[in-house]
């Protein structure tokens, strides 16, 4: 098989940040804004494959075996103004003395690896933030594709950004950097971003599943929750196909996770039916809203095929159920006594499951087997 530069770049080349180490104040936007790319991108045309903290914050390809384009995103939110060309090319001071990479300079030194291959460097900033540069075209930067930072510079400060990036990298990309370097501004807010993430994961089950009632803000859940098992497991060492696998999501990869929600969006005919027994049986209010905020999480790890641990837990569980059914019970009580069965096997406990989790695991199973 020939070469591949991209391919070859993304599964050895050395990495500037290991994938856990990201700021927990950006975190969730963050994944967030990669969700909401990976709507776009599914609802394209044509294979994909989004990458978490893979030499930048996301990484898009356009296939995982012999890639011919890349488009690499860094992601920064900013509660206090906008940004500067100043603020982008700074290079603070680090601990042994040295300067560390400016904003631009870390995003644009894959440059230097990547010569003449079809690439973009974008960096996005959140809603409400923006850039203060005197060029820019506000509503190309609202869009994915961004607005190249050529365009949005007047001549001097890109002949400043032009000497800050050489001074830095040690070389003039300038001339490639005019068409792959990209600005954006994300319309996802970042006081409200969880919010307009749900929405846009309404939006498109509504046109893409309709009638197959799946709840939004679970999807989202499962979904939020493989974005960010993605960006924490460490890069393999293979082949790309392997480290895209691991460090990806593929066109494949969401048409297998949303065809497991049809199959398990049944259950939610199942869950109401808990909730209205348990408000019947007098549960406590504070009690109910604990167990509605576990259930997505619970939804989520019962579509995942990789949580071998939460399937080995959920068996015990329902096997213990199998033992804790007596009459007069209430279905929280029945719940409970499972749960305390489970705990004394000296071979529950692996997948870390919430108490409120557990609860659901068997009430959820009961309800599947002996539907009312």
């Amino acid at each position: 098989m020939s070469s591949n530069v991209i391919a070859d770049f993304m599964s050895a080349a050395p990495l500037a940040e290991e994938g856990g180490a990201i700021s927990a104040d950006r975190f969730d936007y963050q994944k967030n804004w990669a969700l909401a790319r990976l709507l776009s991108l599914h609802q394209g045309d044509g294979n994909y494959v989004l990458l978490c903290e893979l030499h930048e914050d996301i990484a898009v390809l356009d296939c995982s075996e012999q890639p011919k384009m890349a488009a690499f995103y860094q992601i920064k939110t900013n509660a206090g103004g906008a940004w500067t060309l100043k603020k982008l090319t700074n290079r603070k001071q680090g601990k042994a003395g040295s300067s560390l990479p400016s904003i631009l300079g870390r995003l644009c030194a894959k440059a230097a690896e990547l010569t003449d291959q079809k690439v973009t460097f974008q960096f996005v900033t959140n809603e409400g933030s923006g850039f203060s540069f005197k060029g820019l075209d506000t509503a190309k930067a609202a869009c994915s594709s961004g607005q190249r930072l050529f365009e949005a510079l007047s001549s001097s400060e890109w002949a400043t950004l032009k000497g800050c990036l050489a001074d830095e990298l040690g070389h003039d990309f300038s001339v490639a950097l005019q068409d792959q370097l990209t600005v954006s501004v994300a319309q996802i807010h970042l006081t409200k971003h969880n919010e307009t993430t749900v929405g846009l994961v309404a939006n498109f089950l509504e046109e893409h599943a309709p009638n197959a009632h799946i709840q939004p803000k679970t999807f989202y859940r499962t979904l939020f929750d493989e974005l960010r098992r993605r960006t924490v497991a460490p890069r393999p060492i293979g082949r790309i196909s392997d480290v895209c696998k691991a460090k990806g999501i593929d066109r494949e990869a969401f048409d297998a996770m949303l065809a497991s929600a049809r199959s398990v969006a049944p259950a939610a005919a199942a869950w109401t039916h808990i909730q209205a027994e348990l408000h019947s049986d007098g549960v406590s209010l504070l009690a109910r809203r604990k167990l509605k905020d576990a259930y997505p999480g619970y939804f989520s790890r019962m579509q995942s095929p990789l949580d071998a641990a939460f399937r080995r837990d959920r068996r015990l569980l329902v096997a213990a159920s199998e033992r804790a059914m007596s009459e007069d019970q209430t279905l929280l009580a029945f719940a409970e006594a499972a749960v305390e069965i489970a705990h004394k096997d000296p071979s529950y406990g692996a997948s870390g499951m919430s108490a409120e989790q557990e609860l659901i695991v068997v009430m959820m199973a009961f309800y599947e087997t002996h539907p009312h």
